[in-house]
């Protein structure tokens, strides 16, 4: 196969996935594309040297997470989530909800605020856990595949998981001890 033909399956192929977890990492749809973009340009620059020693999804989310640390230094700041709340947005504010009378509205709105209140909580962690929590609840990878897109051992994936999930859970234990 082609060079150019290879790069336009993998577009094909994974375009959708490495753009949903770059939005995870930067909460920015627009520097979410970027990120995509120059994913797909290294590529085409160091296809010749894909080893195929992991899977072609692994080593493009290998280069997306490098575009990404280069965008992290240049920002120089800590990066949030996108804004979820505008009105015509599928978390829009408790009240605009309310005003639906379709059965269940209640329930619906319980779990978009618990949603909001994860997010917040993941929001704050380290990128690096960031990362690692998208690529094992959002794209489903083993922890194998994760050292390998990281370049880390799977010990080291492994303590980044439990902590950021340790972590997510102790806020949310607080949380819900306001509560009460």
């Amino acid at each position: 196969m082609s060079r150019d033909k290879q790069l336009e399956q993998f577009a094909r192929d994974y375009y959708d996935r490495l753009f949903r977890a770059a939005l995870y990492m930067c909460g920015r749809e627009d520097v979410a594309q970027d990120l995509v973009q120059e994913t797909f340009l290294a590529a085409a620059g160091s296809l010749r040297s894909f080893a195929h020693r992991s899977s072609s999804y692994t080593w493009l989310y290998g280069i997306l997470l490098n575009k990404f640390r280069g965008w992290l230094r240049s920002k120089g700041t800590h990066v949030g989530f996108p804004d979820l709340s505008g009105p015509d947005h599928e978390y829009a504010s408790g009240e605009a909800q309310l005003a639906d009378d379709a059965p269940g509205v209640l329930d619906r709105l319980a779990q978009k605020e618990t949603a909001q209140i994860v997010r917040a909580c993941i929001q704050r962690l380290p990128a690096h856990h960031r990362s690692v929590l998208a690529l094992r609840y959002l794209e489903e990878m083993s922890y194998a595949e994760i050292a390998k897109a990281l370049s880390c051992s799977v010990g080291t994936v492994k303590s980044r998981v439990h902590y950021a999930l340790r972590r997510i859970a102790g806020e949310l234990g607080k949380v819900g001890d306001l509560e009460r």
